[in-house]
């Protein structure tokens, strides 16, 4: 088995380990997420710790990297003086933390854990506090305000206080509220010391930066070379080649308020034009999962489009993860799939970002069906992996709500 198939399987089990898990385990996390993000979003109308700095005027540029494990990566410092650390940038996470040093049951990472008491800058939210009184999963000690719940998209649950300190990410220093986690079941997150989270909540960098657009373009996860995520104004495309999407309508309380989702209106592979069904249209952009899931009937017609556009017969028996594998010398001339989205907006994906090298021989559909999930709640859903975002450079603009997006050669940007 090739080493970016483990890879994959590893990064899947990681991804949707409480899809994975018993029903009862799964909506009780998903309950304690609600609540515990609920509480988030009140104490920052009531004013979080952080000093609110608003991004640079010239906006920033934080440079990024593929790991092993098919994750894209930013380094950072938090603190005075600074110390060093590496986070996920997780475009549907609701908040930034890191592990600290106070952590008795955390998993290992390749950098020193953050030392809150080494850093002159650190403050951390007292017991009684506006801001421990609003989280429904705190509690104090020490005159500290700790909390519970799931908080990653790995499905892990972490433990942590509330706190804020100065952080350096990329050319952008700010004050910044997040989580110091002390404890998680989470076992291992190959290396980087928590997540920078991006979505649409008030605890994200989005938010504590007053951010009104963001960019990101992802190299080719095998380039060697660096992605990068571009803050503020700094976030343009080249223009030409570029559509917008709208982004699907979502009301408070939403399960999706966090995330950016689109509708999809139809996929295009060779001659064939697949329509999902009716509501089951929804198409979560997202930075976690290195591959795409589409609900299954969409799936199933996918995948007989790329057998009849290919031409070989597909290997008797495909590596898994994968459903559909071919023999890497019968492929050859593979059309590229169109995702249009809601007012006509296409995005082109090449073969190579779909047909993946699976091992040296083989080629296979980076893009399952959600019915590998094992998951009721997300049969309906469908994710727009990494994988094949890359080269794609992707703008969100908060105020418009929309998402933009064009061809790129992501290693020529600055």
């Amino acid at each position: 088995m090739g080493r970016l198939v483990v890879t994959i399987l590893l990064v899947l089990c990681l991804i949707f380990l409480t899809t994975c898990s018993i029903s009862t385990r799964a909506a009780m996390a998903s309950r304690a997420h609600g609540n515990l993000r609920r509480g988030l979003e009140r104490a920052m109308r009531g004013r979080l710790l952080a000093d609110g700095t608003a991004s640079p005027p010239g906006g920033a540029v934080v440079p990024s990297h593929w790991t092993p494990g098919l994750y894209n990566v930013a380094n950072f410092t938090i603190g005075t003086p600074p110390q060093a650390a590496s986070a996920f940038i997780d475009l549907s996470g609701e908040l930034v933390w890191t592990q600290c040093s106070l952590c008795r049951r955390c998993f290992k990472q390749d950098l020193p854990v953050f030392t809150p008491n080494s850093s002159s800058t650190f403050q951390a939210a007292p017991c009684g506090g506006d801001v421990c009184k609003s989280i429904p999963t705190s509690n104090c000690s020490s005159n500290m305000c700790f909390y519970d719940g799931p908080l990653t998209s790995l499905g892990g649950n972490t433990f942590g206080f509330a706190a804020a300190d100065k952080f350096t990410i990329g050319t952008a220093t700010a004050s910044l509220g997040f989580g110091c986690v002390v404890a998680s079941d989470i076992d291992t997150m190959g290396g980087p010391s928590g997540f920078i989270g991006l979505g649409r909540t008030p605890w994200s960098l989005v938010a504590q930066m007053k951010l009104t657009k963001f960019s990101y373009c992802l190299v080719p996860h095998d380039s060697g070379k660096t992605s990068r995520l571009f803050l503020g104004s700094s976030a343009k495309l080249a223009g030409g080649k570029s559509a917008t999407a709208q982004l699907v309508k979502t009301s408070p309380g939403d399960v999706l308020n966090q995330d950016y989702p689109l509708q999809l209106e139809g996929i295009k592979a060779g001659d064939a034009v697949i329509s999902p069904p009716q509501g089951a249209s929804t198409i979560l952009v997202h930075t976690v999962a290195p591959v795409s899931f589409l609900v299954d009937s969409t799936y199933q017609d996918l995948k007989k489009a790329v057998m009849k556009a290919v031409g070989a017969a597909p290997t008797s028996k495909p590596v898994e993860p994968f459903d559909l594998c071919f023999p890497k010398a019968g492929v050859s001339g593979a059309p590229s799939i169109v995702f249009t989205f809601h007012g006509a907006a296409a995005l082109t994906v090449e073969q190579p970002k779909y047909l993946i090298e699976a091992d040296k021989d083989t080629l296979c559909l980076a893009i399952l069906s959600t019915s590998w999930l094992n998951s009721t709640e997300l049969d309906e859903m469908n994710i727009l992996g990494s994988l094949q975002q890359e080269n794609i450079h992707m703008l969100f603009d908060l105020d418009k709500e929309t998402v933009s997006f064009e061809p790129a050669d992501c290693s020529s940007l600055s």
